[in-house]
Order: structure tokens, then sequence, then C-alpha cells
């Protein structure tokens, strides 16, 4: 087995969309904690100052509390405002192993090499970060806090034994202990051995999630996954006073698509469906199959116009893409209707959003289906019926 490929899959591998909102949830978590980690132990630098103001390593201790409280409340009101990404956990896993490493580097910094190397208060700090990074519920935080843990403290015990001989005489009576490598390299071992038992529990944990949390045939997002995640942004938008979108989609005639070719191809459309909505849709919208035929679409920060104008676009994307029939010479081809509704341009109650979507999908779908039907009767697609376009087999 080739140990670089494998790290170079384990990077790429992204986890599950379905565990997103859950990863959302534990960035919030960790930013409370962060706060509060870093609020009480300004609150112990500060004390620490008065008694002893001469002392470096108070003043050390001080000076980094200034810094992490402020960056601590900054990153918090920004996962809270902002909308979810993977790499916002990537970020801020390295900001949290940086800063345990900053403090030790002040250390060096100020030349007093053995708090550097032998602190008891900072270094298990580096333990604390690579715990939380599990609750993320991504592998690759794990991975990387460990990675960058081994990297820094190498680095800092490197600088300091080239730079200083820490275990001369003028030192004693060595009030922060003597410098033993086989120690360091200890420590250094641990940091790694942590980072990778993180990165397989993580791994682990991210099973049961997406069990519960995904639907079984497309992968997609389950009906209670979707209501979770669209209940925080729709929460998000009524705070902040930003728009946002849904989509209610059905393909349409799927009775008889599965009447003409079997229950293996209505399988097969409803995959290719969820393939396209997932890749059509941009980063910062979700998608869910809600049952049957039924899907949805979520548009955070998006307005009834370019809510239409995307739902246009997933439509013809669904149209235009082939679906292979086993047992049938070619591909077989399903359509959708889809109702749009949006907040607040029309002073809809943004609770009642996606009922209104599903009234504007049944609109389309007395008006003819494979269209779209937005606010104020708006849409695009065809607008006559085609009874039996969708399920029309092409030759190949």
């Amino acid at each position: 087995m080739n140990p670089v490929g494998a790290l170079r899959r384990l990077f790429a591998q992204a986890p599950e969309e379905s565990l997103l909102q859950t990863g959302g949830d534990g960035e919030l978590i960790i930013a409370r904690a962060r706060i509060i980690l870093t609020g009480s132990l300004l609150a112990l630098a500060g004390l620490a100052y008065l008694r002893t103001p001469e002392s470096a390593q108070s003043r050390i201790h001080l000076a980094g509390g200034l810094l992490a409280v402020p960056l601590s409340l900054l990153i918090f009101l920004m996962i809270r405002r902002a909308h979810y990404r993977w790499w916002m956990g990537l970020t801020t896993t390295l900001f949290d192993v940086t800063m345990v490493s900053a403090a030790l580097s002040a250390f060096l910094i100020a030349g007093n090499p053995h708090a550097a190397l032998n602190s008891q208060m900072v270094f298990p700090l580096y333990f604390l970060a690579l715990s939380a990074t599990t609750i993320r519920l991504d592998h690759r935080a794990c991975a990387i806090a460990g990675l960058a843990a081994v990297v820094q403290y190498a680095a800092i015990v490197l600088i300091a034994q080239s730079v200083w001989d820490m275990n001369a005489p003028q030192y004693a009576p060595f009030t922060y202990g003597t410098f033993d490598i086989g120690s360091q390299g200890g420590r250094i071992v641990i940091l790694g051995a942590m980072g990778w038992l993180g990165t397989l529990v993580n791994l682990r944990m991210q099973k049961p999630h997406i069990l519960s949390a995904a639907d079984s045939l497309t992968g997609m997002m389950n009906r209670r996954t979707f209501e979770e995640r669209w209940q925080g942004e729709v929460a998000r938008s009524r705070r902040y006073g930003r728009p946002i979108s849904i989509a209610a989609i059905d393909i349409d005639y799927f009775k008889q698509f599965n009447d003409t070719y079997g229950h293996a191809a209505g399988d097969a459309a409803l995959q290719s469906v969820g393939r396209v909505l997932r890749s059509r849709i941009r980063a910062g919208d979700f998608a869910a199959r809600m049952g049957g035929e039924e899907f949805v679409v979520a548009l955070p920060e998006t307005n009834s116009v370019n809510a239409v104008a995307m739902a246009e676009h997933l439509r013809k994307a669904i149209a235009e893409t082939p679906i292979r029939v086993a047992g049938h010479r070619g591909s077989a081809n399903v359509t959708i209707s889809i109702g749009v509704a949006s907040w607040p341009e029309h002073g809809e109650e943004i609770t009642r959003l996606l009922e209104r979507a599903d009234n504007r999908l049944y609109e389309a779908k007395l008006a003819g289906r494979d269209q779209v039907r937005g606010p104020g009767g708006t849409g695009g697609g065809a607008e006559t019926t085609r009874p039996h376009s969708m399920t029309r087999v092409k030759p190949v």
C-alpha cells in the first residue's frame, strides 16, 4: 500500500454533505468553548501578572490572552453568521493548534526556551485542540490538526536546541526542568498518535450519522436532516434580514415511468435526479429527497428572480440527462415540475415557505408539467402537457 497515495485520498475525501449540519453545530460548540477557555486563561494570566508583573512568563500569558479572546469572539460571530462549510472547520482547527504553538514560540522570543519546551500550562492545550476536532465530524480536520501540531512543535524543539545550550550550568536551578531529547521526541510522537487516532475515530463516527441523515437510495439528505438544517437557515435569514428561497420538485409521470420500465429503472431515475441536483446547486445551497419522487432544494441568500433562474437551470439539466434503462436499447429521460417560494420579496411568512412552494408545484403540474412556477406566477419550461415525452426511449 502506498502511504503517500493513502494520505492523498484521505485529505481529498470530503465528508458526506448530510453531515454538514451536524458539523456546523459542533463548530458552534467549539467556538463557544473557545471563548470560555480563552477568557478563563486570560483571567488567570491577569491574576498572575498582578502578583508578579516583572515575570516574563506572566507577561507572555497575559499578551496571549489579550490576543486570543478577541480572535475567539470574532470566529464565533463569523461561524454563527455564515453558512457553514467544511473549509471553516479546517481553518479553525489550524487556528487552534497554531495559537498553542504561537504561545510556546513567545517563550523562545523572550529568551526562555525551558518554558517553551517544558510548559505545564500551555503544552496540554495541544491535546484539547486535538480532542475538539472529533466534534466537527470531519476526519480531515483531525489529520490536519495532528500534522500541524507535530510539525510546529518539532520546529520549536529544533530551534530551541539549535540556539540554546539548555543544560548549561547558568540555567540552574532549572525551574522549568532540563532539556531531554527523548522526552521531547516522545511528546512529538504522542501528538502524532492523537491526530491519527482522532482521524480513525472520526471516520467511525461518520458512519452512523450518515446512515441516519442520508437517503439510502440517492445519498442525499433525508427529510429529517433537511428540516433541521432548513430551520437553522430560516432563523439566520430572519435574524440578519437576508433573502432565502426554496424549490419544491416532483418528477413528472413517475408512476407511468415505473409501469413502463420497472422499479429498477425508477430507482435509476431517482438516483439520476439526485446526482444532477447535487452537482448543479451552488456551495451553500442544499438539497434533499423528501420521499417518493419528491425533492427539495434550499437556496439561502437568494431572491425570487435568482431562485426561479436556478430552478429553470435545474429543470433543463434534468430533462437533458439520459437515464440508462436495463433491458432496453437506448436511454430514457424524465422531466420535473418545480414550485419556488421566496422571502421576503412577496411578504410570505417565512415559516410557510415550504408549504407555499408545494402550492406552486401543484400549479406547475396543473399548467402542464415540465415547468417552473415562482412568486407572481413566474416561471419557464413547457407550457403544454407532453404526456409521453419524459419516458420516450432514444436510440443509442
